[in-house]
C-alpha cells in the first residue's frame, strides 16, 4: 500500500477512535463515525509522477527569416482522489443490526496537479540570427499548454480508475473495522 494512502488511512481512523471513545451506545458511535466523514474535504488516494516533453517549432510568417525551437522537460505530479465537500451524512444508510452499510461518494475526479519550478528543465533552445529568442511570457504560454495536455490525458491514465478502486477499498476497510459486514460503495 504506497505510503500517502496509509496516512490518510491512519489520519482518518485516529479520528474515527477519538470521536468513537467514551460512547455508551452502539449507534450513537456509529453516527459520529460517519459525521466524521463530513469533515474530510477531499481524499487523497493516488499521486501519479509524469514526465512530459514540450516543444515548439516556430518557422514564423513569410516576413520572418529564420526559425526558432524550443524543448522542455518536465515533471508533473497528478494527485487524484474524492473530493468530500458535497458528502453529506445522509449519503450513508446503515443498518447496525443486519451489519449493512451504503455508501455514495462522488467519482474520483483531479484534485491537483503540480509542476514544480525546480523540474523543468530547458533541454533544447536554437533560434535563428535573424529571429529573436523565445520571451518569458512564450516560455511561460507553452508550459501552460504541457500543463492543458496533461489535463487533457487524465481520462486515459487510468488515475482516475485507479483512486475509485482505492476509495473503495478504503470505505471497505474503514466499515469493516466499525463491525460492517455487507459494505456497499456507490460512486455518483
Amino acid at each position: 500500500m504506497p505510503r500517502c494512502l496509509r496516512i490518510i488511512f491512519a489520519t482518518i481512523f485516529s479520528a474515527f477512535v477519538v470521536l468513537g471513545c467514551g460512547r455508551a451506545p452502539q449507534e450513537d458511535t456509529t453516527l459520529k463515525e460517519i459525521e466524521g466523514l463530513s469533515s474530510v474535504k477531499e481524499l487523497g488516494l493516488v499521486e501519479f509522477r509524469i514526465r512530459k516533453i514540450i516543444k515548439a517549432n516556430d518557422v514564423g510568417e513569410w516576413y520572418k527569416i529564420g526559425d526558432r525551437k524550443i524543448l522542455f522537460s518536465c515533471t508533473a505530479y497528478l494527485k487524484a482522489g474524492v473530493d468530500m465537500s458535497s458528502f453529506r451524512i445522509e449519503d450513508v444508510v446503515y443498518d447496525r443490526e443486519a451489519g449493512t452499510v451504503s455508501i455514495s461518494v462522488p467519482h474520483a475526479s483531479l484534485l491537483s496537479i503540480n509542476m514544480p519550478p525546480s523540474e523543468i528543465k530547458l533541454e533544447y533552445d536554437q533560434v535563428s540570427m535573424l529571429r529573436s529568442s523565445f520571451t518569458a511570457q512564450e516560455r511561460n504560454l507553452l508550459l501552460r499548454q504541457g500543463e492543458k495536455q496533461i489535463r487533457d490525458s487524465v481520462p486515459s491514465l487510468g488515475i482516475l480508475e485507479k483512486a475509485e478502486e482505492n476509495a473503495r477499498a478504503f470505505f471497505v476497510s474503514l466499515f469493516s473495522k466499525m463491525g460492517f459486514s455487507s459494505i456497499e460503495v456507490i460512486f455518483k
